[in-house]
């Protein structure tokens, strides 16, 4: 199973990404294939990010399933 590598967020031409240890570490924006936003969920292939758009979504939907509620008196 390939590892999963999240996008926190983009400062200047530097990703800030969370590996999956969760170490934090910054990716030159010329790392990352295809228009990466802040969530996403990356793959490590060949010494490049590629987006993952399955993870991204699956991931998106648990926590939108987590929120549910939350706001709710």
């Amino acid at each position: 199973m390939e590892q999963i590598y999240i996008v926190d967020r983009i400062e200047g031409d530097y990703f800030v990404i969370e590996s999956p240890n969760g170490e934090i570490i910054d990716v030159s924006k010329d790392k990352i294939k295809g228009y990466a936003k802040d969530g996403d969920c990356l793959i490590l292939k060949n010494n490049y990010f590629f987006i993952d758009k399955e993870a991204t979504l699956k991931r998106k939907e648990e926590i939108a399933r987590k929120m549910e509620g939350m706001w709710q008196d």
